[in-house]
């Protein structure tokens, strides 16, 4: 793995259709672990043909939804119904009834499946407390302050389980956690919430490598502004989305990607940025051009240790076949860029 500008996948990957139309009719028996196991295989092989550095849990072949896949894992949670996520997608949204506490682990079978098979090179990727709090009804707790704080107690439970694990394969060496936080700046008089629930979640826990995964804000300086007081290492966020599809690096040509300014300003603990340079929402494969010059901008506003490169989110909402192709022109742009500067 490079000592910087690595390329890293964040999220979500299309599952094949042998899994994803069975999913929840075999949900949990033998035959789901294994359809699990042969995606994962699938699409790490997939991503290792793309070039990519990290390979996250490849593609979160195990889970349905960040939401769901955790909160059927709580005792304390009543499911009312499903509820349509932003991709016309349908998971269950939970009721908190009762203190909550962990069922079963959320994501001990699919580290423990990856470890057998000798990956190293992962991430794993965990829903964090503001999310699963601002996702969930709350019937319990007094507000939503405590109910955060509860989900954190969880999820610290959960990754000290995760970090045991790790440390029975590969004694010593760091583990990388990513926190999913999509809700992370939707209610930003709650900034306060994000910051104790997410420190509460790391707490004890030595020898991780924690970042946060915002995959959209209206405001990432809302994250900005406290990013120093939480207890992360770094932050992949998205930008692509955001940004013109035309080449040039200057601050017109480049407007996804201006804000960085602000977060290098703010930046004393040399916190890095995992960087969108593709749209996850659009089937346009960004060229190698375009990707090189979002890559080339950011590296004029901060050192190319502190800049990773991934898609805006997960790909899940595209094709296999587009997936790869934006993976494989991002990876390409990554050596280029590291060649000239090296």
């Amino acid at each position: 793995m490079g000592k910087y500008l690595i390329s890293q996948e964040i999220g979500s990957f299309r599952k094949p259709k042998y899994l994803s139309t069975v999913f929840h009719k075999i949900y949990g028996t033998e035959e789901y672990y294994k359809l699990s196991e042969k995606a994962t295989e699938e699409t790490i092989d997939l991503f290792r043909h793309a070039g990519l550095d990290n390979i996250g849990v490849g593609g979160e072949m195990f889970r349905w939804e960040m939401y769901e896949h955790q909160a059927n894992r709580v005792d304390g949670i009543k499911f009312y119904g499903p509820v349509r996520s932003f991709d016309n997608r349908y998971y269950k949204k939970g009721s908190i009834v009762e203190d909550i506490s962990i069922k079963e682990s959320f994501h001990s079978d699919e580290l423990e499946y990856l470890l057998s098979k000798g990956y190293d090179n992962i991430k794993i990727p965990v829903t964090g407390p503001y999310t699963m709090m601002d996702w969930s009804f709350n019937e319990h707790y007094s507000d939503r302050y405590e109910t955060a704080m509860a989900f954190a107690s969880l999820l610290n439970s959960e990754m000290k389980n995760l970090k045991k694990l790790w440390d029975s394969k590969y004694p010593g060496r760091k583990l990388e956690i990513q926190l999913d936080e999509p809700a992370t700046t939707t209610h930003p008089d709650e900034m306060n919430i994000v910051v104790d629930s997410l420190n509460k979640s790391v707490e004890g826990i030595d020898n991780c490598e924690f970042t946060i995964h915002v995959c959209y804000s209206t405001d990432y300086r809302l994250l900005y502004d406290v990013m120093n007081d939480i207890k992360i290492d770094g932050l992949n966020l998205e930008f692509a989305n955001r940004d013109k599809l035309e080449p040039g690096t200057s601050d017109a040509a480049r407007p996804g990607y201006e804000e960085l300014k602000y977060f290098q300003q703010l930046n004393t603990k040399k916190k890095f940025i995992g960087l969108g340079v593709t749209d996850v929402h659009i089937d346009y494969i960004e060229p190698v051009r375009l990707i090189k010059d979002r890559i080339n901008y950011t590296l004029n506003i901060m050192p190319p240790e502190l800049v990773r490169v991934n898609p805006d989110c997960g790909l899940r909402t595209r094709s296999i076949e587009t997936g790869y192709e934006k993976l494989k022109n991002m990876d390409t742009a990554r050596n280029e860029i590291l060649k000239e500067i090296e």
